[in-house]
């Protein structure tokens, strides 16, 4: 059972899916040209989890989650810890624990799945 729950492909296709709809789509001011820009640039975290998801299989495809989690949820930590303030067009936010434990929660969650199938522990 925890195979299945800890499964890499799983949260890869999770964590790519809510990236891209609640990460990206849906906070996206789409007329203003940076937003486009930028929003563009994070889909492409969203291609390369779906390709790592179908296209490899085994310890793979998860050493390729721990690859791409692990560093940001790392990432995550370090921007929250130091509170950093971010805008983009008119909206500006603080990085914080709080407002931040769901993309925490979820990139650890595929960083550790990938850590545990990948054969390194």
């Amino acid at each position: 059972m925890i195979d299945t729950i800890l499964d890499p492909q799983i949260w890869l296709v999770l964590v790519a899916v809510v990236h891209a709809v609640v990460g990206v789509i849906l906070p996206t001011e789409w007329e203003d040209d940076t937003n486009k820009l930028v929003s563009g640039w994070f889909l492409l975290t969203t291609i390369t989890m779906l390709g790592t998801a179908f296209l490899l299989e085994g310890e793979e495809m998860a050493r390729m989650a721990v690859v791409i989690a692990g560093p940001v949820w790392v990432w995550f930590v370090i921007i929250c810890a130091q509170g950093l303030e971010w805008s983009l067009g008119k909206t500006q936010m603080t990085m914080n624990w709080k407002d931040n434990a769901p993309p925490l929660v979820l990139w650890g969650i595929l960083a550790l799945s990938g850590l545990l199938g990948s054969g390194w522990v």
